[in-house]
């Protein structure tokens, strides 16, 4: 029995040398897209599988196999277990493994943090944004927002529908050099407050941060943004989000 990595980009394969005629896919992740793998073998056998998920040949056994990425929506990381007729599980039928996803949405590239600074202007409302373009294809959920400001007052925390002025950028990956999320950090001053009823209204004390998890996350499907407001007219106000992609299809 061995347990071999997985990394398929997108429309990639990666071929396995490895007598045996057992196959468990045990973990993958696409960052929240489609992570379902296609497995050939060279006895002609072809399979598509879910992490979670296996075969077994039997009286026969193959010595190569080539794995694709089935869905070609993102790169999906993972773990294979390879074995021939000699291993055995004695594990209960329909046992629970306690799997990291967060750990696996990471290293899929599917999670993001970033952090947005919003100027202040004289008599204006000063609003930081996360905001998912419409045609992104993702849904970014939102788990957690840390927020500050120089002065006192307090901050509205809104859902809206329209982008914010500025653009600050697209968010950085969890994963050391992955790639950026779909989702914009942005910023503006309005002269009113933007966006719906109020899903939170907090204190907030001049050069003080706090943190807010939510015990259900916010889900941003395209074309939906999500704001953290200073009410305070002139004063500045920060903000750090973090979220994850899921796939919109």
């Amino acid at each position: 029995m061995m347990n071999f990595p997985l990394n398929l980009a997108v429309n990639g394969t990666a071929s396995l040398s490895q007598v045996g005629n057992y196959v468990y896919y045990s973990t993958g992740s696409a960052g929240g897209a489609d992570q379902s793998i296609k497995v050939k073998t060279d006895a002609g056998d072809e399979y598509i599988l879910k992490p979670g998920q296996g075969f077994r040949l039997d009286g026969r056994s193959f010595n190569n196999l080539l794995f694709s990425n089935n869905a070609n929506a993102a790169t999906i990381v993972g773990t294979v277990l390879i074995a021939d007729g000699g291993f055995f599980d004695n594990r209960v039928a329909g046992s629970v493994e306690v799997i990291d996803g967060g750990k696996a949405r990471t290293l899929g590239g599917g999670a993001f943090m970033g952090g947005v600074q919003g100027g202040s202007t004289a008599g204006q409302y000063t609003h930081v944004q996360i905001w998912n373009p419409a045609g992104s294809g993702k849904n970014v959920i939102v788990e957690s927002v840390t927020y500050s400001s120089g002065g006192n007052g307090g901050i509205y925390m809104r859902t809206n529908a329209a982008a914010l002025g500025s653009l600050l950028g697209n968010g950085p990956a969890k994963l050391a050099n992955g790639a950026l999320s779909a989702a914009e950090l942005r910023y503006q001053t309005l002269a009113a407050f933007a966006g719906g009823g109020n899903m939170l209204v907090l204190n907030l004390a001049a050069g003080q941060f706090s943190t807010f998890t939510f015990k259900e996350p916010v889900v941003l499907k395209p074309g939906n943004g999500f704001l953290v407001i200073q009410t305070i007219g002139g004063n500045d106000v920060n903000a750090a989000f973090e979220w994850y992609e899921e796939s919109n299809a």
